[in-house]
């Protein structure tokens, strides 16, 4: 029954009638977070601030309630909504909820500490800790990998977001030495070339273009590179990746192979379904090892796993919400799958934190480049 269920939200989903769509779910989560710190501070820390004092406190708040409109009716662009969600998140609502929460038990002079080293790290987060590239390695077993494959190594790369590094090229490049640098056998990139433009990709055609692995680069499309998708799917070709559109491509080693299935966009609204798993799938033998490629890992949830003939998904999108301590991640409120390895029966999914963002910040959940080795199990 809690499968039937899934899928008939599924369903909704790809009718585009979502039963409480991302954006508002984000609403809600912004106006929580911005009216309890508003609550706590006029009543239990600061009880005697005038008018004024607490409608500049509240200053968050209201813009949360102008910008309403604009995010019910749809009347500013995704991307737009987007980065003034993180804005809003990382530069306000957050220190105002750290003195909140710590200034109402320990004193308001307690919070202002609290709330001057949060204000350190957020400074790290966007001076240095976007630019702090990890390399992440995993071991992966699976009973039905061909024995030719074990031992096959895949490194993935996930929401470059190349807009962001624009004053910053130097990273990109260090992206390209890094997933070299791993003589993997396949190489694949799992969405978001671009932030807002396809334009941003052409000072790194050259250097991405350096990217090598045995079996070549494969890419889908995520959901940024939609809205210039014929100019971005060009400039994919111009970099010489293996761009999947709802299609496969075969692997061979001696006798054995596995398939490589990638699909357009399948997630969360508001973003058009266009996936068909079907379609991609057409022609792969149902027992053949293959490994998909989502970009949002709302799709494993509500399709794949309800499958039994996927072993591996590869997805990216949540970026951890760019910011994570430890397994607590604003990302947690949105995604059920946001970040590492996800199994469910003999299925495995891996969420790539990514390596950009449509805004230069990262901190805990740093860029990352993630690196498979692929075993054969008893």
């Amino acid at each position: 029954m809690p499968q039937k269920n899934c899928k008939q939200d599924f369903q909704l989903h790809l009718l585009g009638i979502p039963i409480l769509s991302t954006m508002r779910k984000l609403l809600i989560i912004i106006l929580l977070f911005s009216v309890v710190p508003d609550l706590i501070i006029w009543f239990q820390i600061l009880p005697s601030l005038s008018i004024g004092w607490k409608l500049i406190v509240s200053a968050p708040t209201m813009l949360v309630l102008c910008f309403m409109p604009g995010f019910d009716k749809k009347r500013l662009s995704y991307l737009l909504r987007k980065m003034f969600f993180f804005a809003l998140m990382i530069l306000l609502i957050i220190p105002k909820l750290v003195f909140a929460l710590v200034a109402w038990p320990f004193g308001w002079m307690a919070g202002l500490i609290a709330v001057s080293c949060v204000l350190c790290l957020l400074v790290y987060g966007f001076s240095h800790g976007w630019l702090k590239l990890t390399a992440k390695a995993e071991t992966l077993h699976f009973k039905n990998l061909p024995q030719s494959f074990d031992g096959y190594k895949i490194v993935q790369i996930s929401d470059l977001h190349l807009g962001s590094f624009a004053r910053h090229p130097e990273m990109i490049k260090r992206v390209v030495e890094l997933a070299n640098a791993q003589d993997a056998d396949l190489i694949v990139f799992t969405g978001d070339l671009v932030n807002y433009k396809a334009e941003e990709a052409d000072p790194f055609i050259h250097v991405l273009s350096e990217l090598k692995g045995k079996d070549g680069v494969i890419s889908i499309l995520g959901n940024h590179d939609y809205y210039f998708m014929p100019k971005v799917k060009n400039r994919e070709k111009s970099i010489g990746w293996r761009l999947l559109f709802n299609d496969h491509f075969r692997i061979s080693r001696n006798n054995d192979a596995i398939y490589i299935i990638g699909v357009e966009q399948i997630g969360k609204p508001p973003f058009e379904p266009k996936g068909q798993l079907d379609k991609a799938l057409k022609g792969v033998p149902h027992n053949a090892f293959k490994i998909l490629l989502s970009h949002d890992p709302t799709h494993w949830h509500v399709e794949v796993s309800l499958r039994n003939d996927i072993p591996l998904t590869l997805s990216g999108h949540t970026h951890a919400a760019q910011m994570r301590l430890g397994r607590i991640t604003p990302a947690r409120l949105i995604f059920r799958e946001w970040g590492g390895k996800y199994v469910k029966g003999e299925q495995t999914l891996y969420v790539s934190q990514g390596i950009g963002g449509t805004i230069p910040f990262r901190l805990g959940a740093w860029p990352e480049l993630n690196v498979f080795t692929l075993r054969k199990s008893q």
